[in-house]
């Protein structure tokens, strides 16, 4: 019962934290400036990452404030929630199923973001995407992507599609790794975290809402210039990034050997992998 209270008082705080969200964005941000929206999506994201227990841990250097110099950021994807935990240190435009237009209120933040939808039951679509891409990095803005094409639970780094590669590519624009793991304060993976398998966003925000404490660690690595390499070497190279910090094996190259890599992110341990469609991915 009392998990029940704490449950439903959390997503009566998360109702009112998305309307008073989107008040704000209809009413002040067309009068107001970058820097000040900047700074009201920074301290709203902050507010969502606290409604969930959400302790959020930096490592590494998120791109700068600077308007005007574009980078593609490249991570591994556990939940909806994740884009929240970027935009609490960076302002980003993201890559996501069409489907997150349809979410309550959420669904409206992310089309006023600037998110680029993708059709992912229309594998053409991916072309319009990469243009769409290719545009936005071309204009100064910073793009993320989750090219693991779905979630997991956090145990596993699926493999990357290079599908986008090519944007950054084309641009000349670093593409920076970035790994993200969220666990409890006893170093097990916290799994209500995670949006995976059959789950429903109202599904996820009772998991998360009043759940207790729980850390979310984003690692920004070392980017990678893309210069004129193979998107698909490029992909690669950011994937092998992720799995290293996450300490998780690297896989097997064509030849069966594996690299070793160490420095893994604390406090993580292993969890059955469960993997679903998700807010900002891409497959191929």
């Amino acid at each position: 019962m009392r998990t029940v209270i704490r449950r439903s008082a959390g997503m009566a705080r998360v109702v009112l934290h998305l309307v008073r969200g989107a008040t704000t964005m209809a009413i002040v941000f067309p009068f107001i400036g970058e820097e000040q929206r900047r700074r009201i999506i920074k301290r709203w994201s902050d507010g969502v990452l606290d409604i969930f227990g959400l302790k959020l841990e930096l490592e590494g250097t998120p791109p700068g404030a600077t308007p005007g110099l574009p980078i593609m950021l490249v991570g591994n994807h556990i939940s909806w929630v994740d884009i929240y935990a970027y935009l609490s240190v960076t302002e980003v435009k993201f890559v996501a199923k069409s489907e997150v237009k349809a979410w309550p209120l959420i669904g409206w933040f992310a089309t006023n973001l600037g998110t680029i939808f993708v059709e992912r039951d229309r594998p053409r679509d991916a072309a319009r995407v990469s243009n769409e891409v290719r545009g936005a990095l071309e204009a100064g803005h910073r793009v993320c992507v989750f090219p693991e094409g779905t979630t997991t639970d956090g145990s596993v780094v699926l493999p990357f599609s290079s599908v986008l590669m090519s944007a950054a590519i084309d641009k000349g624009v670093a593409v920076q790794p970035v790994a993200i793991a969220y666990h409890r304060p006893d170093g097990g993976i916290c799994s209500r975290a995670a949006f995976t398998g059959d789950d429903t966003l109202v599904a996820s925000l009772w998991q998360l809402a009043g759940g207790g404490q729980s850390i979310v660690k984003l690692a920004f690595l070392e980017p990678i210039k893309s210069g004129s390499m193979d998107r698909r070497l490029l992909s690669r190279q950011a994937e092998d990034a992720i799995r290293a910090r996450l300490n998780h094996p690297l896989r097997l190259s064509a030849g069966g050997n594996e690299q070793s890599r160490t420095g893994p992110l604390p406090r993580s341990a292993p969890n059955e992998a469960a993997t679903a469609a998700s807010p900002g991915s891409i497959s191929g």
